[in-house]
């Protein structure tokens, strides 16, 4: 899409009318760090731009109103859906930014759809708003230091390396947190593994060996 400033002003002020202290601050960030990734891998900077402010618009919603939200926006609910609540904003907001603003193309709903359970068949600007959501310059290290790992990865492996590499770290996380993990994000995972670290036949030999262990 071509740049459109008028468009982008009016979902600023949106944006800064519905959601307001450190995730306000986030959204702003994730837009200036997403055109950046773009640039460097050959995305479309304007719509990162635009994926980058929208991608968190209904993360003000609380858990007792997502729900309802999913069924006014014609969403399926999943199985387990309580222990889903974290991941659904993404699909809930992309909905509701299709209808907010209808002139945005189907590739920024899409990439606002895929940044909280990601995707095996992601397009580059899926994977950008993905990495963005964890790399920008706000999320502090302390506590994930393979977030500064993945920044400095950056330029250096291509783009759909540092999306596995940025599955991987949030997997990590969630695992060390104890939390509960999409059922459909192991299926990814799997996937992934094989596209981009697949087992060498020695690899798949010593695994054997283990798994007959256990």
């Amino acid at each position: 899409m071509e740049a459109n400033e008028e468009l982008y002003k009016r979902a600023e002020e949106a944006v800064d009318a519905r959601l307001s202290g450190r995730r306000l601050e986030h959204v702003h960030s994730v837009a200036e760090t997403a055109p950046e990734l773009a640039r460097i891998y050959g995305a479309d900077e304007v719509e990162a731009r635009f994926a980058g402010l929208l991608h968190d618009w209904d993360k003000l919603l609380t858990d007792e109103e997502l729900p309802a939200r999913m069924d006014e926006l014609g969403i399926e609910r999943p199985p387990q859906m309580e222990l889903l609540l974290p991941v659904l904003h993404s699909f809930t907001g992309a909905k509701a930014v299709e209808r907010e603003f209808p002139e945005l193309p189907p590739s920024v709903i899409s990439a606002i759809w895929h940044h909280t359970l990601g995707g095996t068949e992601m397009s580059d600007l899926d994977m950008v708003l993905f990495i963005a959501d964890i790399i920008e310059p706000r999320r502090k290290v302390k506590k994930r230091p393979e977030i500064e790992e993945l920044r400095e990865e950056v330029g250096k492996v291509d783009l759909g390396q540092l999306y596995f590499d940025t599955y991987a770290a949030t997997m990590h996380s969630l695992i060390a947190r104890r939390r509960f993990i999409h059922p459909e994000a192991f299926e990814i995972w799997n996937t992934l593994v094989e596209r981009y670290h697949p087992l060498s036949d020695a690899d798949r030999a010593r695994q054997g060996d283990a798994n007959n262990v256990l």
